[in-house]
């Protein structure tokens, strides 16, 4: 099946794929060829692209939504999609400790957006961390 994820910046990744995971808002969202048509939301998590010949590609996507058009054709827009090699693991996890302690500072009402936004940080630092462990 076809893959194609693209960023305000551009495309990142076009190509053929055995499978994809994605990091829907209702939960990981598998996708193999053949699959049903769909239209999903996405949150900030990792995506998995499983290449054929190579190591699985994993992704940090920000957010965005995953369309699967005939069983063949997979299509994410994303706010943001970085590999391992582009993230600073060291500037990452200080990050991660700022945020972390925004968060934890935190007097607001947890659906309020000075709250979503801290935590939204955490989630993509954490997010940036696992992809840099599952490099090759």
């Amino acid at each position: 099946m076809q893959v194609t994820i693209v960023t305000p910046q551009g495309v990142k990744f076009a190509g053929e794929a055995q499978s994809l995971v994605a990091p829907s808002v209702s939960g990981d969202v598998g996708v193999l060829p053949g699959h049903q048509p769909l239209m999903a939301a996405l949150r900030t998590g990792e995506a998995i692209v499983t290449v054929p010949g190579q190591e699985p590609l994993h992704l940090v996507i920000d957010g965005g939504y995953v369309h699967v058009i005939s069983g063949d054709h997979v299509s994410i827009v994303t706010e943001l999609c970085e590999g391992w090699h582009e993230i600073d693991q060291a500037a990452v996890k200080t990050q991660l400790d700022e945020a972390t302690n925004e968060l934890g500072g935190t007097r607001d009402d947890i659906a309020s957006q000075t709250w979503l936004a801290r935590k939204h940080r955490v989630d993509l630092a954490t997010t940036r961390l696992r992809v840099v462990a599952s490099k090759p």
